[in-house]
């Protein structure tokens, strides 16, 4: 028969110990009570700011991505007017970005398009304010600074054209570098300076050895030596 716990004397006289740490807490709430509910309040407040300020900004990128797409369209559109009408469309939506990453991309966009309605002026601006912004290397950068290069190129301005295929080059990152090289070639061809041509040329043939279309470097090389 299993033993039955006897209660000594002294432990029917002291408190429950659990109904003591009960009243202190309840005791702590009634003296605190406007204490703690302003702190719940607070968190309250604070947790719903952050829903509030993640939903504004996802709301705001949603916003920015369906202005880009809306530009993007634009410009492939076939049937849709080219030259100066579509820029002023272009530049219309650009003016409602915020300024950021994707306003970046959209001005890059405008660039471009600018670039090939043959608005060499007007893209040269438009790239360097991306330029002027992002850091060198990034891809951002390299879109930018050959944007620029194929602006002073259609401008017949070779010099300033291959002063920022070098800045691709001397500041490379991930970009595609072998049709920078091959570009800075032309221009020096253009500009009747052989020498460097040829340089850039066979430095392409050691940099680049298996690339795919490495046959249209061996043919200006045959071509420029004669």
């Amino acid at each position: 028969m299993a033993q039955e716990t006897k209660l000594k004397r002294k432990d029917l006289k002291e408190p429950d110990q659990f109904l003591v740490a009960s009243n202190e807490f309840l005791d702590f709430l009634t003296r605190n009570r406007s204490m703690l509910f302003g702190l719940l309040v607070g968190v309250l407040l604070i947790f719903g700011g952050f829903l509030f300020v993640t939903h504004q900004k996802n709301s705001e990128r949603l916003e920015m991505e369906m202005l880009y797409f809306q530009m993007t369209q634009l410009v492939e559109d076939e049937e849709e007017p080219v030259g100066e009408p579509l820029i002023s469309k272009l530049k219309a939506l650009l003016e409602k970005f915020d300024e950021g990453d994707q306003k970046l991309r959209a001005q890059l966009l405008l660039s471009d398009a600018q670039y090939q309605n043959k608005f060499y002026d007007d893209a040269l601006s438009s790239f360097e304010v991306v330029a002027s912004t992002v850091q060198p290397g990034t891809l951002n950068s390299y879109m930018a600074h050959s944007g620029i290069a194929h602006s002073y190129a259609g401008k017949k301005d070779f010099k300033n054209a291959i002063v920022h295929y070098k800045k691709i080059i001397d500041s490379p990152g991930e970009s595609p570098l072998f049709y920078v090289y091959l570009e800075l070639a032309r221009c020096y061809e253009l500009l009747s300076d052989t020498k460097n041509a040829l340089l850039i040329l066979r430095e392409m043939q050691t940099k680049f050895p298996k690339h795919a279309e490495l046959e249209k470097v061996n043919l200006s090389l045959k071509r420029l030596e004669g």
